[in-house]
């Protein structure tokens, strides 16, 4: 759990607020934040009078930015794979909508740009602090982790598409 030492209090007020907008109760909120849901609603008042001031604007990319901190917590993640096109984007709930042929096909380029590198036996250790050579690789090795997870899926359900 982190702390509230740790987190600037202006995420808090931001994300209340923001989360708020896209249905998220307060409870979820302060589950999510870890905080007591009377502070969510302490937080996402102080964000609405700082609206009011003037003192921030809100943003559409604010927005976007919360909506994709509602999808990571609801377990949607965004990885990063690879094929022979180049390095890619999206969201599990995109890949799920791939056929099986489509997502063997980047499982299998993802198992192949890791076999070819020569750190990818490091990737079993932590990072390092604040600086990781392998950022590339732990993202890869992410994705592959969720496509295979989809793949065991479609084949549990007998799923041809």
């Amino acid at each position: 759990m982190l702390s509230t030492d740790e987190i600037d209090e202006s995420v808090f007020e931001e994300g209340s607020y923001y989360l708020s907008k896209l249905d998220f109760d307060v409870d979820a909120i302060a589950a999510r934040f870890e905080i007591p849901p009377s502070l969510v609603i302490k937080h996402k008042a102080r964000f609405e009078g700082k609206l009011k001031r003037g003192d921030v604007v809100e943003t559409a990319e604010d927005l976007v930015f919360w909506r994709s901190v509602k999808e990571e917590a609801e377990g949607n993640v965004k990885v990063t794979f690879v094929t022979d096109k180049g390095f890619h984007h999206a969201w599990r709930s995109d890949l799920e909508k791939l056929d099986g042929p489509s997502l063997l096909a980047i499982f299998e380029s993802c198992k192949r740009f890791l076999n070819l590198d020569p750190n990818s036996r490091f990737l079993q250790y932590s990072p390092p602090k604040n600086y990781d050579p392998l950022a590339m690789q732990r993202e890869i090795t992410k994705a592959v982790t969720v496509i295979n997870s989809i793949l065991e899926h479609l084949k549990t359900r007998g799923d041809d598409r």
